[in-house]
């Protein structure tokens, strides 16, 4: 699975395609990427975490930053939808015929 992920903040600019073999692979290149942004020491600590420990801060780092209550993800996959839902990411068809 492929996911075009595009979002810009001050602190951050993502524009790019991530994949794995589900949204767990998925989450984790997310995670890798914004790793490499953070530098050693703050990029090690993400690095660490599990996809979802992942996917839940960055929720409640973008409820902070954007005064909103998105919902905490449970899992991996739920996380994406809502990126998606949210016009933060889209789909990437490799068939050519629509997820």
């Amino acid at each position: 699975m492929k996911l075009h992920v595009h979002f810009d903040t001050p602190e951050l600019r993502v524009d790019e395609v991530v994949e794995g073999e589900n949204a767990d692979a998925v989450v984790a290149a997310m995670q890798s990427r914004v790793a490499k942004e953070l530098g050693f020491i703050k990029g090690a600590v993400v690095r660490s975490m599990p996809p979802l420990a992942f996917a839940q801060q960055a929720t409640r780092m973008y409820n902070s930053a954007m005064k909103t209550n998105a919902p905490i993800p449970a899992t991996c996959d739920e996380f994406l939808r809502y990126g998606v839902e949210q016009k933060f990411a889209s789909w990437v068809d490799e068939s050519g015929g629509g997820r």
